[in-house]
């Protein structure tokens, strides 16, 4: 058994990698021992569902000791995870169990009666910049249980940062690395598959999340007993979008892609017309005001000023543009670009958040798993992301590619 000894706060807690057989053995007989615990995953990615994914790791704890056994002993998890006599706790539980169902291959049927992320809202639904402590575990716990609750976190970052990723085909052609293969520092959302699940780092982000949640759960029992009904609505309400996100959509990818590539297309026209009138980059702020002012247009609303800027750039967000286009006229060649740019802009952006996104996120069988977040505002109004199918355009609006 692989152990780590720290502390939460002033208390000592220890984190647990099983390594062999009589490491499993002993993870059996600590749930065996117990009613109620935390559990939580490590994998790949948020998407489940998403070709390629796996699982790495699957972690369980009390409030002072967790164990953590690697993905690939799926008779263990699966012994594990249907005990009858376990309460499961978990922050956002439906997604653990919807991650180790797909890693496993079928539908357990075990639900997390014990729920965090519920009551963490019904105590304080703001979000942070609104004046809340936000919603995620570790946000929660920092505020709720202990200050150095996101140590963990800190740290396995700090890890992602050392990781070099060779990029094909480029070599250094000077410096101390002169000939040799170019690298680029890993992404923190490519990282998750890269650093050695063993590292103590990983084992320590791991295993915390378990030890984190069951005493968040703690916690927020003087929550749950004065809102007790509430909590039981909002965990069907849970369940019900745990069953429609696992069912999904039927995702027509024939006529996906033929719609993805119409708006590239009518993209490349609205740029390349713009190109014409001067502005090669629509996105640079710069460049689109040096355009406009050449055709004519008068920018007046500037940023506020800064040592680069002392006197502040001109704006050339949606609204000025749109500002421009009432004033100029859509016949104007002030009119004509800023026709270019903000339909350029729309295009590409909805073939990035929702033709490609589907077509990225699709499963093997084409079906898209939306992240349903059953309690995504401060007035319970559910939203959806991965894709965020609740903001797709109406299909009239379809005719813009065409």
């Amino acid at each position: 058994m692989l152990r780590i000894h720290d502390t939460l706060g002033s208390n000592p807690i220890e984190f647990n990698y099983c390594e062999n057989r009589v490491d499993r053995q002993e993870m059996r007989d600590f749930a065996f021992r117990h009613r109620a615990l935390g559990m939580d995953t490590e994998s790949t990615g948020i998407n489940c569902y998403r070709p390629g994914w796996q699982l790495r790791t699957f972690q369980i704890g009390n409030a002072n000791t967790a164990y953590v056994v690697a993905a690939q002993h799926k008779t263990q998890i699966d012994w594990i995870i249907r005990l009858p006599t376990i309460k499961w706790i978990g922050h956002n539980g439906p997604h653990d169990i919807r991650s180790i169902d797909a890693w496993l291959g079928e539908d357990t049927g075990v639900v997390c009666a014990g729920e965090t992320y519920i009551p963490g809202h019904h105590a304080d639904s703001r979000k942070q910049d609104e004046g809340g402590i936000a919603h995620g575990l570790k946000e929660q716990c920092e505020a709720l249980i202990s200050r150095d609750a996101g140590k963990w976190e800190v740290a396995l970052k700090a890890e992602f940062k050392r990781i070099e990723i060779p990029i094909p085909g480029a070599v250094y052609k000077s410096g101390k690395r002169k000939g040799l293969q170019k690298v680029r520092k890993a992404k923190l959302s490519e990282g998750w598959g890269l650093i050695d699940p063993k590292h103590p780092a990983y084992i320590a982000y791991a295993a915390a999340d378990p030890i984190l949640t069951y005493r968040l759960w703690r916690h927020y029992q003087y929550v749950i007993r004065q809102q007790h009904a509430l909590y039981q609505f909002d965990l069907i309400v849970q369940q019900a979008a745990d069953r429609l996100q696992r069912r999904a959509i039927l995702l027509d990818v024939a006529y996906t892609k033929r719609l993805s590539a119409a708006y590239l297309r009518k993209a490349e026209e609205f740029l390349e017309r713009a190109a014409e009138l001067g502005c090669e980059n629509i996105n640079s702020g710069k460049q689109v005001a040096e355009a406009l002012t050449a055709l004519g247009a008068h920018l007046t609303v500037r940023t506020p000023p800064s040592k680069l800027h002392p006197q502040g750039q001109l704006k050339t967000d949606d609204s000025v543009l749109r500002g421009l286009a009432d004033k100029y006229g859509s016949a104007s060649p002030v009119g004509d670009l800023i026709h270019c740019i903000l339909g350029a802009k729309q295009l590409l952006k909805r073939r990035e958040n929702y033709t490609e996104a589907m077509l990225r996120e699709a499963d093997i069988n084409g079906r898209v798993h939306p992240s349903i977040n059953t309690l995504g505002a401060r007035t319970t109004r559910m939203s959806v992301s991965g894709p965020p199918l609740q903001q797709l355009p109406t299909a009239d609006r379809e005719a813009d590619a065409e």
